[in-house]
């Protein structure tokens, strides 16, 4: 199996291209192999894929894509070249379960089976901005979730009263950043628990600055090593995958999606880009688990109103049963959403996926608002209600059929809401100190979760 090391190599030798024509080519390869696949929507508008032929066709079309196209350095401006035989070699080399945390908190991330029915592995925050007075007690608050399985860091533009601006502030920041999270999972009394760093900056010095065992990084925790848009890596992240793969931490990638209407082009292409970025994560980082999904471009934009998009749904089914099909992958899928937290309309749009995580053979991660605010973009009470609504749907045995009707009719209730963000920040909602909602937050949450009952799913 190709080790880092040869990948490295790799990024040095191969051949030379310009970043605009890698990022040009990439829509005539995505809708070549789109076409020779045949990876189209069907007419009958389905939530979920019931065609397991069209999950395989996906995932060769990702390995063709590595093969003929390869992966591109944007250090270097070189393309890493790999054979078939060794993409192959590298899928049957994932790992399907992963031990992280240490002592009584150690958890076991496993590859899910589609339409699961046992418990679900979940990363409840934060992968959000917070200020340095909140990011502590924000990591006690998620800590204290029961079923989190680890957490990942964040992110904060100023330490000690100082922008981060520059190396000595970065690598600061980034040891802060690792001893509040010991810290908070301590405070929550699982100090054992796994956290995963968060790269305040992507240069390696600053990835690695904080292993420590003491107060830092553990080889029991992590790192965010993620792939970037359009099939592109940075040596820095590959020198981070280096040192970390010697340390013994876990790595995780967190760009596994595919954006439609990017340079990958339409539904077809995105799906494949959203598989290859998978695919490239553990190739070149060894990345053993990732959160991804197939998601509209516009829906990061302007809209004012919530898009409630079946075809984007039925390419994120495809997307998860070609991993599961394929290879021993860890998936996760977020439960994100375009409202900030706090209001009845984020917690269906909450729900609206969450019904899909189990169904997809995923884990639950982040519930974070899509376009993250400072201190307003999650809160504990979320990323319950995600795993919450996840757990029911496998409680109700909801398969594809029962679940996509369910999606659906969420999916009503959302169609012509207005995106909304009402508060500018978790204090104005949540009460870190007690960690519990406001009664107002806690009514919204009642009065969703009786409307989803009334629609079929029974809550334990």
């Amino acid at each position: 199996m190709l080790s880092l090391l040869d990948i490295a190599q790799r990024t040095q030798k191969g051949p030379k291209v310009e970043v605009n024509d890698w990022n040009m080519g990439l829509f005539h390869k995505m809708n070549e192999l789109t076409k020779r696949y045949q990876l189209y929507y069907p007419k009958d508008n389905p939530i979920f894929n019931f065609d397991d032929g069209i999950a395989d066709r996906a995932f060769q079309a990702a390995v063709d894509f590595l093969v003929e196209k390869g992966i591109y350095c944007l250090t270097t401006g070189r393309v890493i070249q790999i054979t078939r035989e060794e993409v192959l070699d590298l899928v049957k080399g994932m790992p399907k379960q992963y031990a992280v945390g240490e002592g009584k908190d150690v958890r076991i991330l496993k590859q899910r089976r589609l339409e699961e029915k046992e418990e679900l592995n979940h990363c409840p925050g934060h992968h959000a901005p917070f200020t340095e007075e909140l990011a502590p007690l924000a990591v006690k608050t998620f800590a204290q979730i029961p079923s989190c399985d680890y957490l990942e860091g964040f992110n904060f533009p100023v330490v000690d009263g100082r922008e981060i601006f520059g190396m000595p502030m970065e690598l600061y920041a980034g040891k802060r950043e690792a001893s509040w999270l010991r810290q908070g999972v301590t405070k929550a009394g699982r100090p054992g628990l796994a956290v995963a760093y968060y790269p305040i900056n992507t240069r390696a010095a600053v990835m690695l600055a904080p292993i420590a065992r003491e107060f830092g990084l553990r080889p029991s925790d992590g790192i965010l090593l993620s792939v970037l848009p359009e099939v592109k890596v940075e040596q820095d992240y590959i020198t981070a995958a280096i040192v970390w793969e010697e340390y013994g931490g876990f790595k995780l990638n967190g760009n596994g999606s595919g954006l439609v209407g990017g340079f990958c082009g339409d539904l077809g292409g995105a799906l494949i880009e959203a598989l290859v970025e998978v695919l490239t994560g553990w190739i070149v980082y060894r990345d053993m688990a990732c959160w991804g999904s197939v998601r509209a471009v516009a829906a990061y934009a302007s809209a004012k109103e919530i898009p409630v998009m079946s075809a984007e749904v039925w390419a994120t089914s495809v997307y998860s049963q070609a991993l599961n099909r394929n290879t021993n992958y860890i998936l996760f899928i977020g439960a994100g959403s375009l409202s900030g937290p706090g209001c009845e309309t984020q917690l269906l749009e909450v729900a609206y996926k969450a019904v899909t995580i189990p169904i997809n053979g995923a884990n639950v991660h982040i519930t974070r608002q899509g376009r993250a605010r400072m201190n307003a973009s999650i809160s504990p009470l979320d990323a319950e209600w995600a795993f919450e609504v996840a757990t029911a749907v496998m409680n109700n045995n909801l398969d594809r059929h029962s679940a996509g009707e369910l999606v659906r009719k969420i999916g009503e209730l959302l169609k012509g809401r207005a995106r909304e963000a009402p508060y500018h920040s978790i204090n104005e909602f949540y009460d870190m100190v007690r960690n519990k909602p406001l009664p107002a937050f806690e009514k919204a949450y009642l009065d969703v979760k009786e409307q989803i009952s009334r629609l079929g799913l029974t809550f334990s």
